[in-house]
């Protein structure tokens, strides 16, 4: 049971994520500003923690091919920096779980880190044209401050969706 609540919870997560898409990017004085939150990103990572980090995988394979088929630019570009990212931090941070504040930090770390990724894989490709500046003023830095407002929230469900019992 409680496979099936963190998996609607991420597919909500990465909704949610899709949605945001939509309104995105804002004019703010003549320039176009780009707020990308990384929801679904930040609550498998969460979970790679709290639960396990073969579901955390599993759900990193499976709905970064949902991002992949829906953004529909470059397959593999999302489920491979999940799991990647998930790997990492299973492997480097799991010891932050006590220590909120160290551990926020290095998810935002992670966010930020997994935003350059596809940047610079999209920039190899020569799918963007973005100059690195441009990029780290007008977009890796407003995401990264609406991925830090947005982690109690998703901190919050990582742990009600961790603490879900297997039987109801």
């Amino acid at each position: 049971m409680k496979a099936i609540v963190i998996f609607i919870s991420s597919l909500l997560f990465m909704y949610a994520d899709f949605l945001f898409a939509e309104i995105s990017p804002f004019m703010i004085s003549g320039l176009e500003v780009y707020f990308v939150p990384r929801l679904l990103l930040m609550y498998v990572l969460l979970i790679s923690i709290y639960v396990s980090p073969s579901m955390s995988a599993f759900i990193g394979i499976v709905l970064g091919l949902m991002l992949d088929v829906y953004i529909g630019s470059v397959y593999g570009i999302h489920s491979l920096g999940m799991v990647a990212f998930v790997a990492f931090m299973h492997t480097a941070f799991r010891v932050f779980y006590k220590d909120f504040v160290a551990m926020a930090f290095v998810i935002l770390l992670l966010t930020f880190l997994y935003e350059t990724y596809i940047f610079f894989l999209y920039r190899v490709l020569d799918m963007v044209y973005m100059p690195i500046f441009d990029y780290l003023a007008l977009r890796a830095a407003p995401s990264l401050l609406l991925n830090a407002l947005l982690f109690t929230f998703v901190f919050v469900a990582a742990l009600k969706t961790s603490k879900v019992r297997n039987t109801l």
